[in-house]
């Protein structure tokens, strides 16, 4: 009969060790991506009713230096089911602009394009593939819901009746994916062991970086990149 000793170290490795298809121990990485360089300077941007938007392609954390918006992807990790019943990401337009400006899903889960704004948007996405190919009109508070295809790019997303406005769309064809947060920290959690390799892209600037990386079962894995100009600003 299991002691209570045995039941607790149970109850713990359950806890703490995540599990990947096959019952095999899973790990995790995660990271950080500085940009330490001169930003390009702010653009100002005068909207249809007069008013003033500040925007810059590089959001930067001005203590830690960490960059917004750089979305990790394993691009050799193994493609999974098209997923079913998640719930949708939401990319909100507010103030003339598309908050969160970069998102990425999982092939199957829907991006809901809300609007939260007084006034008439519209959701334009271009693409050569023609399921990611529209433009449609989303009043105030009836969103839009789109499940997108895998492609290799980034899917630029705008608004017809505001230029200025833009946002960005990774569809990925498995889980193991992350967005970097307002500090320039990313993490992709139950990783199956093995190598990979870690591409590293910023959609607004086209900075790009690879990484090869090896997941053990139960680790993870930490690094840190750091880029310093933007090529040709």
């Amino acid at each position: 009969m299991p002691t209570q000793r045995t039941c607790l170290i149970l109850i713990a490795f359950l806890q703490f060790a995540p599990i990947v298809s096959g019952g095999e121990k899973a790990g995790s990485i995660s990271g950080v991506v500085r940009f330490t360089g001169e930003s390009p300077p702010a653009k100002k941007i005068t909207t249809s009713d007069g008013g003033t938007i500040v925007h810059n392609d590089l959001v930067v954390d001005a203590k830690s230096k960490g960059l917004r918006d750089v979305v990790a992807i394993f691009d050799n990790a193994p493609a999974q089911p098209k997923v079913r019943n998640a719930r949708p990401v939401v990319v909100d337009q507010r103030e003339m602009i598309f908050v969160p400006r970069v998102v990425a899903v999982q092939h199957g889960q829907a991006v809901s394009f809300d609007n939260s704004d007084m006034f008439n948007h519209s959701v334009m996405a271009n693409s050569k593939v023609a399921a990611n190919r529209f433009n449609i009109f989303v009043s105030p508070g009836k969103p839009y819901e789109h499940v997108f295809e895998v492609q290799p790019r980034p899917i630029p997303i705008g608004c017809s009746l505001h230029s200025w406005m833009r946002a960005w769309v990774y569809v990925v064809p498995h889980p193991w994916f992350a967005v970097s947060n307002e500090q320039g920290r990313f993490e992709i959690k139950t990783v199956p062991p093995g190598k990979y390799t870690l591409s590293l892209h910023h959609a607004d600037t086209g900075m790009r970086e690879e990484r090869e990386v090896e997941v053990t079962a139960g680790k993870s894995v930490e690094i840190a990149v750091e880029w310093r100009k933007v090529e040709g600003k």
